[in-house]
């Protein structure tokens, strides 16, 4: 009995109607699903996973759910704009066999504003705000989809939706069964483990992507070759390119570059979070009409939104690590089923060949599969978050301290005296007040202010915190608020693709209009901390430059030429098992291509009180003895307090934690990295050995490499 015959026969041709052989995970996901397990996937992007877990999730409950008229399937998606493209997609064959797709987002509530659907889309915050308003809804909820599930992996957002997950267990009669997929999943079991809790039952199954990827790396000079690429690349005829950059302030700057060529400039468009959803969508909606079209993103399109084929991705800079790489480049040339990508190095680079070999290691570990493996964080944020919305949605009564503790159970890092801190600190604060005779807490003054505000359901960072831009009557998008401090009435500021003229500047908005004047434009300061490369991939650009394995046909001609002599330069010196040192005027400079979080823990546990660190290089002022240095992250305890660095990335609830909790939650990145004790060993392992100034340029130019 093949598979496929175990589902409904209307659902099976809803869904598959069309095809004559399914994908191997939609064909193996249809058992244990119809069996009511839970299933955890991870596969490549456009192998079907939407339709592998729903098809046999709708198929297990449709007719129930059409004979009683409720809302059966909740569907848990990290974005609106994604929600509003799935919802597209499932609409006609849902609506085949009688089912109605709703969406509950900040933009739309089709369960108060039209006929009940059956399977609803929706946001984590979103599902926080139907659990506050005890939504009847909820109720009759038999199954749970968590859609690109590594964007919530060990984030505030992924420990806020495990708990709402336990505050919908609550109110239901029947057990919940739920599955979570992604593209990018480094091991299937931490997904479990953070959102559901180790005890859970579940099912793992794995497709590594073999999808070929033919990529380039180039090295941009002056502004104007990134427009001398894109138009070669559609002269050969109707073309589609999808271009990653990693901030909004580099969006618009390529845009500006591109727009001045004349051939370009009708058909290149901007898309990126600060820009209003209208825009966004109506971009969307051009980009796949038009034959030749650009558009340029920061990561809102990493995720599967459709805009149409996209012949070939052009990444401006590096993007943050193998998954990000892996989303960007799953983006291009499905038709062919094989990934082309360019990679461009920028010409704001600090080094063109450091840069070449981080492009190198993506591109190989893309090709192999390999993920860093992080296991789960011990995080807090949203635990004091959840408490308060808890509280709150019981109009502040107050609430035994049992009953708060229920929902964190699947949680092995929260007991109850972590509990009672939290709980302690939001009193301190304002937040909450502890009953006089009882261990309950019921809300404060300052709860029912993040009430009024709106601020209660959401664990976005503090530097989120957004001015709309106007244009008329219409909203362009927004922008953080730190602009206000920044911008005058008659700057020119660039923003969606285009330069506009500010009118007036208010407490809620910025009201602008379209000008053509292109001198002393402005640009918008966002709050992003900036793409940070990780250890995993900087020990990889240590052990590329040691390999015999050096790809070819990759780089442009003049950069692999450059690149192969400096590694020549490097390796007829160091051997992989040394690190290279040399004396420089601020002082002693150590090569250890260990990443930032390695090298200052290391020069905060041989006690420097001087330093300076990136990813590549640790500079102090007096010798290290690194073949002391401990290899066990946890053994780093004296010095663990002083890694911590808050930033505007830290939402509300995190800054309300006990510091001593806000510190464990900024270190679970050193200790739960598992490639972080390999590098403290090899760097151990390693022997020392000085460079002079006359030895070799090349060790000289890293060792001063942006520090």
């Amino acid at each position: 009995m093949n598979n496929i015959e175990l589902l409904d026969p209307a659902v099976g041709s809803a869904f598959y109607g069309k095809f004559s052989v399914l994908h191997p995970i939609q064909e193996d996901t249809i058992q244990p699903i119809v069996q009511g397990k839970n299933v955890i996937i991870s596969s490549a992007t456009g192998s079907g996973k939407t339709e592998a877990v729903i098809t046999p999730l709708i198929s297990r409950y449709w007719r129930k759910a059409i004979h009683n008229n409720f809302l059966f399937l909740l569907y848990v998606i990290p974005t609106k704009a994604l929600i509003n493209d799935i919802e597209k997609r499932l609409s006609l064959p849902c609506s085949s066999i009688g089912l109605r797709v709703g969406m509950r987002h900040g933009d739309r509530d089709d369960l108060i504003s039209g006929v009940k659907p059956h399977i609803l889309l929706t946001t984590p915050e979103s599902l926080d705000v139907m659990l506050f308003r005890k939504d009847e809804n909820l109720s009759t909820i038999q199954a749970l989809i968590i859609d690109e599930v590594h964007l919530f992996y060990n984030t505030q957002r992924g420990l806020q939706l495990s708990i709402l997950i336990q505050r919908l267990r609550r109110i239901l009669s029947n057990k919940l069964q739920w599955t979570a997929l992604s593209a990018t999943i480094g091991r299937l079991s931490d997904i479990r483990d953070f959102l559901f809790g180790s005890n859970e039952d579940a099912i793992f199954l794995e497709y590594p992507s073999t999808r070929p990827i033919d990529a380039q790396v180039r090295c941009i000079t002056l502004e104007n070759d990134i427009s001398n690429i894109i138009n070669r690349l559609i002269s050969r005829g109707p073309t589609k390119l999808l271009v990653f950059a990693n901030s909004r302030r580099e969006c618009e700057r390529l845009i500006s570059i591109i727009s001045r060529n004349e051939k370009l400039q009708n058909c290149v468009f901007a898309h990126y979070s600060s820009l209003s959803p209208e825009i966004r969508l109506r971009t969307e909606q051009k980009f796949a009409k038009l034959k030749t079209a650009i558009c340029i993103s920061t990561s809102t399109l990493e995720l599967g939104i459709d805009i149409g084929d996209i012949d070939a991705v052009i990444l401006w800079g590096l993007p943050s690590g193998v998954e990000s790489f892996l989303q960007r480049i799953g983006r291009g040339n499905r038709r062919a089923n094989k990934a082309n990508v360019i990679c461009l190095i920028p010409d704001t680079s600090r080094s063109r060949l450091i840069d070449a070999l981080r492009f190198l290691v993506l591109i190989q570990a893309a090709k192999k599969g390999e993920l860093p493996i992080r296991k789960p964080y011990e995080l807090f944020g949203a635990i004091c978050q959840q408490f308060l919305s808890f509280i709150a949605s019981d109009s502040g009564r107050f609430t035994r301290v049992l009953d708060l503790c229920m929902l964190l159970e699947h949680l092995p890092n929260i007991n109850r005296t972590t509990a009672e801190s939290i709980l302690a600190e939001l009193e301190y604060r304002g937040y909450l007040q502890h009953h006089g005779f009882k261990n309950q807490y019921g809300a404060d003054q300052n709860l029912y202010q993040l009430v009024d505000y709106r601020m209660i359901y959401g664990n976005f960072g503090y530097g989120s915190q957004t001015i709309e831009i106007r244009y008329g009557k219409q909203s362009l998008g927004a922008v953080p608020s730190m602009n206000l401090m920044r911008v005058r009435k008659d700057d020119s500021v660039r923003f969606a693709g285009r330069v506009w003229k500010i009118l007036k500047i208010m407490s809620d908005a910025i009201v602008v209009e379209p000008t053509k004047s292109n001198t002393n434009v402005m640009d918008f300061k966002y709050s992003s901390p900036g793409i940070g490369f990780d250890p995993y991939l900087a020990d990889r650009v240590w052990q590329l430059i040691h390999t015999i394995e050096f790809p070819n046909q990759i780089l442009e001609n003049s950069l692999q030429i450059d690149l192969i002599k400096a590694i020549e330069q490097i390796t007829t010196m160091i051997r992989s098992d040394q690190i290279p040192f040399t004396y420089l005027p601020e002082g002693i400079s150590y090569l250890t291509f260990s990443g930032y979080l390695v090298n200052k823990a290391i020069a905060l546990i041989t006690g420097q009180n001087h330093f300076k660190a990136n990813d590549l290089c640790l500079q102090v002022r007096s010798p290290i003895d690194l073949g002391s240095i401990p290899t066990r992250p946890q053994d780093y305890g004296p010095i663990l307090d002083q890694l911590f660095e808050s930033s505007s990335e830290q939402s509300i609830y995190q800054q309300l934690l006990p510091p001593d909790l806000q510190t464990k939650e900024y270190i679970q990145s050193w200790l739960r990295d598992e490639t972080i004790p390999a590098i403290l060993e090899r760097i151990v392992k390693s022997l020392p050995i000085r460079i002079k100034s006359t030895n070799n340029t090349i060790l000289l130019s890293l060792f001063q490499l942006q520090l």
